[in-house]
């Protein structure tokens, strides 16, 4: 049995210089590693304003208000969360799963302007056919899998996790421990590539080493 693996810190004490840190280039010890693991939203592809508007634009329709603020400090977390979050704060019910399936169809509906992350969309593309890919995303399934052929990127991944596949969202290690299992390897053996705090949480619950592309994804 192999030692841990070590475990990437945040941009705050790895990187003094954001944006020209060495967690974009591929790893030295890559040899070490038989599956890589993907973040979907943040992580690949910027779709935090295209969630962020189907989110407030689902809202509205019960009278919630969600401000950008709130959804950016709150990413990672899942739309049915916030959305009760709202509720509470205004003191009414609304019915969650009617308003998650009207943002997922706002979403889909505007899924052609999502962008992806140039600088990761390369580590990917460099680890593609040296190592198997997965996709660990705490997102929906439609919208993960109509993102993924908006941007071309499906042929880099042999597998696709998404939040209905796991009973909990991340923090929980569900989505990656599931992901692993999939591809036939160990997670001591994965590498993790994401973006939220949530999403760093579940990688070393699963016992997988993360990196955060907060550093250097807009490179």
């Amino acid at each position: 049995m192999r030692e841990a693996l070590p475990i990437t810190a945040s941009p705050d004490t790895d990187c003094p210089s954001p944006g020209t840190c060495e967690h974009g280039d591929l790893p030295s010890d890559l040899d070490r590693y038989e599956a890589v693991l993907f973040d979907w939203d943040g992580t690949l592809v910027d779709s935090h304003p295209l969630n962020f508007r189907g989110l407030s634009a689902a809202s509205a329709r019960w009278g919630l208000t969600m401000d950008e603020s709130f959804y950016t400090t709150r990413i990672g977390t899942s739309g049915a969360e916030l959305i009760n979050e709202l509720a509470a704060a205004a003191a009414t019910t609304v019915p969650v799963d009617e308003v998650v399936a009207l943002c997922l169809e706002i979403i889909l509906g505007e899924i052609a302007d999502l962008r992806t992350y140039a600088a990761v969309v390369r580590i990917a593309e460099s680890l593609h056919s040296r190592v198997p890919l997965a996709i660990a995303s705490g997102g929906a399934r439609r919208a993960v899998h109509a993102g993924l052929d908006t941007t071309g990127l499906r042929p880099l991944f042999e597998d696709i996790v998404t939040g209905e596949d796991a009973p909990k969202g991340k923090p929980d290690p569900g989505l990656f421990l599931l992901a692993a299992n999939r591809l036939g390897v160990e997670p001591s053996r994965c590498l993790v590539y994401e973006d939220s705090p949530e999403g760093m949480q579940a990688a070393h619950a699963a016992g997988m080493r993360a990196v955060d592309v907060r550093c250097f994804r807009n490179n």
